[in-house]
């Protein structure tokens, strides 16, 4: 008892006069690895396995862009995975289109994360967490077009999709998908949202879009999308099926996945790899 007594005496002797010290330490071991987690996020985009949906995040340092945000709160989670536990904030948020599966797990991010900016393609659709969305931050919402970039660091990203023009709201939903083209390093990423075969052809009549080196193909993969024009002209190394395993649409389908393989184009498909990140650190 007596040996106990005397070590918790020493024990208490050396915390009071080096709980500086202690302190000191400590603090410094929490800032090395706040600035080291920094210093060391090199360029990404990560795209996530929400299920039957789209989520994406590009991001570099403590920059963040999230284009989709699922069809429920799953979003959340992965989040906390890939970015910094102190990080709360995210620049850019992207709805590409107001479906369910796209929409839903961002107002969860809302509630969880500071958002700076949403960008949007306004249009009319019955929806609730729509409605929700444009009641409650039209503070923050930017109907973007054809042209709108925004940049950071390695990324550079531009609108596509909707062209700058007066036009009547296309009945096919899908086709109102906001179309991204984002640049990180030497590499081109084509976002097209649910955006189908109609979309394309306008685009590759727009744009000059070889060469592509990731393609997150429209509508999930399904045989609306990836027209072989299309595909021949971007000429995509890798291309991203954001989709549920055993899903009731049948994505990816069947013809689409057809053309991967004879145009020689690498597929990924969500469910099956789980969430996809690529680093461009290490490319």
């Amino acid at each position: 008892m007596k040996n106990i007594t005397t070590i918790s005496k020493i024990g208490k002797k050396f915390l009071q006069k080096n709980i500086v010290n202690i302190i000191f330490v400590l603090a410094t071991i929490i800032l090395f690895s706040f600035s080291r987690n920094d210093n060391n996020r090199g360029p990404e985009i990560i795209f996530f396995d929400v299920g039957q949906g789209d989520a994406i995040l590009i991001q570099q340092d403590n920059f963040q862009v999230l284009v989709d945000g699922g069809p429920d709160d799953g979003i959340i989670y992965e989040l906390a995975r890939k970015m910094p536990l102190y990080d709360k904030n995210i620049e850019i948020m992207v709805l590409t289109h107001p479906h369910e599966d796209h929409i839903r797990g961002l107002l969860n991010v809302l509630e969880e994360y500071t958002v700076e900016k949403i960008f949007i393609n306004r249009v009319e659709y019955e929806n609730r967490a729509y409605k929700y969305m444009l009641d409650n931050y039209e503070n923050i919402l930017y109907d973007v077009v054809g042209g709108d970039t925004f940049e950071y660091g390695d990324i550079k990203g531009e609108v596509l999709y909707p062209f700058n023009e007066e036009r009547s709201q296309e009945k096919n939903l899908n086709n109102e998908s906001i179309v991204l083209l984002v640049g990180i390093k030497n590499y081109r990423i084509l976002l097209m949202g649910d955006a189908e075969i109609e979309v394309e052809g306008r685009l590759i009549e727009q744009y000059d879009l070889q060469n592509i080196y990731i393609l997150k193909v429209g509508h999930h993969c399904s045989k609306t999308s990836s027209s072989e024009m299309f595909l021949k002209i971007t000429k995509p190394q890798i291309a991203i099926c954001s989709c549920g395993e055993k899903n009731k649409f049948g994505h990816p389908h069947y013809e689409t996945i057809e053309k991967f393989i004879n145009l020689d184009v690498q597929y990924l498909i969500t469910y099956k790899e789980g969430s996809i990140v690529i680093k461009f650190n290490d490319l």
